[in-house]
């Protein structure tokens, strides 16, 4: 989407006050408020968030953050743009800003909204742009029961990980992508404050088009929702995309379009530029679908085979996935990428056990620490209460090989099956779970 640009120092005294929240609907407040990157993340800050019909204009307030409350003259606005869409629930103004000319490894304070109306501010702080340690969380998807459940571990996560420097999304964040009501309704109260103050970057999953099995259609809030760069093929802005963070480049491919052949020629042509032209430490790419079936009611195949063998040329380490709704680690006839799937989730699925997991799990809600350094990465899977699940390590040398190495001391894996296993597998895949669960764990007690 394109952004105002219009930026207006404030000279008078702002007044930090606001209507009194006893008598207002939670909604009449800005909401759903979260902040990305649509350009360089130590340079800028893309914010989105949502008002009521009425509220037709609204701003963003920003300025160095201090530990003084007393800083309404350093403050900055800057107008956003805003879209109206008519939802499943009601018509909502829609509003986004992409600041820009910030400076590097710097906390800011912000605030949006206009008149009476505004949210409570909040921080965040650009990156350094710099080679240094750091941590984000993948997570799987959350899809159903998005509040009630979902949230658990989102907000563990954070508890765990208070450091992340952003949150990274492998889609299926909700289950209708076309609807507010049980969908982004649920979502953002997800994460509340954490989306204000960390970083999201998503890509999209099926279910967050239209029809779900659809690669076209995508639902309108996802471009309303987020902010994400517009850098990916003609005709694929916010959905295929990258983003480089410090040392690393991540990136985002909405393989739900395969199935179409322009499309699939395209991002394909797109990702080898991408990769080519990368030089920094690490590159991690996440699509929705895993490149396996794992979940035990999939017709098994390797999904993406010209994108496996553009992974293996330029050895990426590691693909980030989902959609199966079980968790899966493994490598695919080569050394490298690790292909991991999560989900985060409390809709979960029994295994099929294709042959090339090395660990798997289900009935768990999970979410991922990647730590990076620039001669390794660290990537744990831990439960939502906080036990490590799941470890491994990809080292490089000077020269630039790789080692994986997987952690030691893993608990048991969690491989019984779902609720309602019977009732919901057919009763073939049910008669054949037990022979081979037993031949899973000859290979991988």
């Amino acid at each position: 989407m394109k952004l105002s640009m219009v930026l207006v120092p404030v000279f008078t005294m702002l007044s930090f006050s606001n209507l009194s929240l006893d008598h207002l609907n939670p909604y009449d407040i800005p909401h759903h408020i979260n902040i990305s990157w649509k350009t360089d993340p130590a340079t800028s800050q893309s914010i989105n968030w949502r008002t009521t019909e009425l509220q037709k204009i609204s701003y963003v307030e920003y300025c160095e953050a201090t530990a003084s409350p007393f800083f309404s003259n350093s403050v900055q606005r800057q107008k956003a743009e805003s879209n109206a869409h008519t939802g499943d629930d009601a018509t909502w103004n829609y509003h986004s800003v992409n600041l820009t000319g910030l400076s590097p490894n710097t906390q800011y304070s912000y605030r949006v909204g206009n008149g009476n109306f505004w949210s409570e501010w909040a921080e965040f702080k650009t990156a350094t742009g710099k080679e240094e340690d750091f941590t984000f969380i993948y997570f799987g998807d959350v899809q159903r029961d998005i509040f009630s459940m979902g949230s658990r571990a989102v907000r563990q996560a954070v508890l765990q990980r208070p450091d992340a420097k952003f949150f990274l999304f492998g889609g299926d964040l909700v289950h209708r992508g076309g609807l507010n009501k049980e969908n982004w309704n649920e979502f953002f109260p997800t994460g509340g404050w954490a989306f204000q103050n960390i970083p999201i970057l998503a890509t999209p999953g099926n279910h967050e088009h239209i029809v779900a099995k659809s690669g076209e259609n995508m639902g309108q809030q996802w471009y309303y929702n987020f902010t994400f760069p517009e850098n990916g093929p003609k005709g694929h802005d916010e959905e295929t995309f990258y983003v480089d963070y410090n040392n690393i480049r991540v990136i985002s491919l909405n393989m739900c379009r395969y199935k179409y052949a322009e499309d699939r020629k395209a991002i394909l042509e797109w990702t080898e530029e991408r990769l080519k032209e990368f030089k920094g430490d690490w590159v991690f790419i996440t699509h929705h679908y895993a490149m396996h079936p794992s979940a035990r009611n999939r017709k098994p195949g390797l999904r993406f085979p010209e994108f496996k063998a553009l992974y293996e040329k330029y050895k990426v380490p590691v693909i980030l996935t989902g959609h199966e709704h079980l968790y899966a680690r493994g490598r695919i006839d080569d050394e490298f990428p690790v292909y991991v799937v999560s989900v985060a989730g409390p809709y979960q699925n029994a295994i099929q056990f294709q042959g090339w997991e090395e660990r798997t799990g289900t009935s768990l809600q999970l979410f991922q620490e990647i730590n990076v350094s620039q001669n390794e990465i660290h990537y744990v899977s831990k439960t939502i209460l906080g036990e490590v699940y799941d470890e491994f390590r990809i080292t490089k040398s000077e020269n630039g090989e790789m080692k994986y190495t997987i952690g030691e001391d893993l608990p048991p894996q969690s491989l019984l099956p779902p609720d309602r296993f019977e009732e919901r597998y057919k009763k073939e895949l049910v008669d054949s779970w037990e022979e081979d669960l037993k031949n899973y764990l000859i290979l991988h007690p």
